[in-house]
């Protein structure tokens, strides 16, 4: 029965101990599905936001390029037409400089040395007209009276076609030199404009990178804790598994060992109540004198007259 009691003791005991590991693996299940789902959302959530940064970035950079490129294209030009209009301001102060050389009143300035200074004024001239950038915009009357000063030969209309010639390029001059300044003052705005935008983008930049590689570090963090929790949750699983196996198997076993206890206990009690039963009918009153009558004093049934000791047992035997 001790035995028993004690397989029975650790029966109860070890299956509420299961039971109870059994009910605390259900609810870290609980817990752990939800973290892991709530961690799945958020790297879900940072893996959009990353994706849709990088792409913020490279449009940035291709933004940055595409204006790089436009400035430095629209500075090779200011710098082409700046080096052709310095060029033609440098060609139109020598032409006006020899015209006026040319044109200015010498007792001694006749015969080889007008046409010397006329040859000269229609050399500065030919320079002019080669040096003059394509989109000039000169009207089709100057373009006539330029040419018909530098095909004239009449030294006659050569000084009052020289004094147009010269009005004709010191207005030029003045247009280019306006022109020049302008383009000039243009290009400083564009360039300030430009590195101001590129000013703006680079922050733009610098912050879209930090709040990447501030985020690619939570996701990072998120998807260790996620596997960590998975790897827990998992855990959680087989050892559940185990213990509702074991409470099972233990259950059944302790089942059966009730049953089998049960059923011997009750045998034991039958055999007991037959032998109480037996006593009763062998100590009774009817017994005592059917024992007196069938037995011999001082002989057992059946036994030799060799053996009589001719003592009276009759009163040892009816106290069984």
């Amino acid at each position: 029965q001790k035995v028993y009691d004690k397989y029975a003791c650790w029966c109860e005991k070890t299956t509420a101990r299961k039971a109870a590991a059994i009910t605390d693996a259900q609810e870290a299940l609980r817990a752990y599905g939800q973290t892991i789902l709530s961690l799945k959302g958020k790297v879900a959530m940072l893996s959009s936001e990353i994706e849709a940064l990088a792409e913020g970035i490279e449009a940035n950079k291709a933004a940055q390029e595409e204006a790089t490129a436009i400035r430095q294209k629209e500075n090779a030009a200011y710098m082409a037409e700046t080096t052709e209009t310095k060029t033609a301001l440098a060609a139109l102060e020598k032409a006006v400089e020899v015209l006026v050389k040319a044109t200015t009143p010498k007792k001694e300035k006749e015969g080889a040395a007008l046409l010397q200074a006329a040859t000269e004024a229609k050399a500065a001239m030919k320079t002019v007209i080669s040096a003059l950038p394509t989109n000039t915009g000169l009207s089709m009357d100057r373009v006539a009276q330029l040419t018909a000063f530098m095909q004239e030969t009449s030294h006659e209309k050569y000084m009052p076609q020289s004094f147009t010639v010269q009005g004709i390029l010191t207005d030029m001059y003045d247009t280019f030199a306006s022109d020049l300044e302008s383009a000039t003052r243009d290009e400083a705005a564009a360039n300030t404009k430009f590195e101001d935008y590129i000013a703006v983008k680079t922050e733009e930049l610098k912050l879209m990178e930090a709040d990447k590689q501030k985020k690619e570090g939570e996701k990072a963090e998120a998807e260790v804790r996620l596997a960590d929790t998975q790897e827990m949750y998992d855990d959680t699983v087989a050892q559940k598994e185990a213990d509702i196996k074991f409470f099972d198997e233990t259950t059944k076993a302790c089942e059966a060992k009730h049953e089998e206890w049960t059923l011997r206990s009750s045998l034991r009690e039958e055999e007991i109540a037959g032998i109480v039963k037996a006593l009763e009918i062998l100590t009774s009153d009817e017994a005592r004198e059917l024992f007196a009558s069938s037995i011999k004093a001082g002989k057992e049934v059946g036994a030799s007259d060799a053996y009589d000791t001719g003592r009276d047992i009759t009163p040892s035997f009816m106290q069984i």
